[in-house]
């Protein structure tokens, strides 16, 4: 099982560097940053800037997506980044969420994010596509390593369509395991459906990480707002309810969102990591168990709680100990 660090950009971009340090020294595999530019730093000057900084931690988004940017810059930015980092490079992306809702946009359909995919691939592999009937476009740059494609799904379109064509899949729909295996199955049908080997498809789980569950609450918020398949409690449908009414995408990520006080504690241990170390090794003992191969600690920045860096020094001896 591979511990990884997933970070909200709302520090002050030396401070970020000096985590994502800190977090290789400590023994984490991927440092996953969000790609949400009105809220956030901007995330390759972020993801450049760390590479330059590091010499084993891998870097990726978490998650891009096909419409803030054309597909040519995301494709070369990868490119760019993998040539930085000997390697280290992986491609997160979906339809997406916050980059696009914070300009009042939406999210992009199915077939763009698979049309994306397979353009971006195609490209980062060193051949040419096509955006219009006579216009194809290539990289004259390119890498000698193969950038692997995840894919954030929650709902199971999205799983299926994970399974047939992403070499990862990034799931932010809770931890309790019976909720991160109904999401496998549906991925494994994707993946038979195309043909493909079961057990293709790499398996990670992202979401909120504070030994303080106040701190956490923003993030199972924004999971209950998912449609998640498997086992969902009436409490979890009512809650959902309300934050659906109450969310605020000018909170998005943020530790200290007032959507974030409608959830209530019971809900806490099926949708984030949070309690004393030992707690959370064991919630993550639970989905390795299942077959999950990364989970990610997104462990929120806020001036009230406890700091980052002192979390993850709390969290590596025991998590990082086998």
């Amino acid at each position: 099982m591979k511990i990884s660090l997933g970070v909200y950009p709302n520090q002050q971009p030396r401070d970020i560097i000096t985590s994502a340090r800190l977090a290789e020294q400590l023994g984490f595999d991927t440092l996953w940053m969000l790609d949400s530019h009105l809220l956030f730093r901007e995330v390759y000057t972020m993801l450049g800037a760390i590479a330059a900084s590091t010499q084993r931690l891998a870097l990726g988004t978490a998650v891009t997506n096909p419409l803030t940017r054309h597909l040519t810059i995301t494709a070369s930015a990868f490119v760019t980044l993998s040539e930085l980092t000997d390697g280290r490079a992986k491609f997160g992306i979906s339809v997406g969420d916050s980059a696009l809702r914070a300009m009042n946009l939406q999210p992009a359909k199915m077939a763009d994010l698979s049309e994306a995919v397979e353009k971006c691939r195609t490209l980062m592999r060193g051949g040419s596509t096509s955006f219009g009937e006579e216009n194809v476009a290539h990289l004259n740059q390119t890498t000698d390593h193969e950038i692997p494609i995840y894919i954030a799904a929650t709902g199971p379109k999205m799983l299926a369509l994970t399974g047939k064509i992403g070499d990862g899949v990034i799931l932010m729909n809770g931890v309790a395991p019976d909720l991160i295996q109904a999401a496998i199955d549906l991925l494994r049908e994707g993946e038979q459906e195309a043909g493909r080997p079961v057990g293709s498809t790499r398996i990670v789980v992202w979401a909120a990480c504070h030994p303080d569950p106040d701190a956490v609450k923003y993030n199972v918020a924004r999971a209950i707002m998912r449609k998640i398949p498997g086992p969902i409690s009436e409490l979890t449908r009512e809650v959902a309810a309300k934050v659906r009414e109450a969310y605020n995408y000018e909170e998005h990520g943020t530790s200290e969102a007032g959507f974030a006080k409608l959830v209530s504690d019971e809900l806490v241990p099926r949708f984030a990591f949070s309690g004393t170390p030992d707690a959370i090794k064991s919630q993550i003992s639970d989905l390795a168990a299942i077959g999950v191969d990364e989970v990610v600690l997104a462990v929120p920045f806020a001036p009230d709680i406890k700091p980052r860096d002192e979390v993850m020094r709390e969290l590596a001896p025991v998590l990082m100990s086998g």
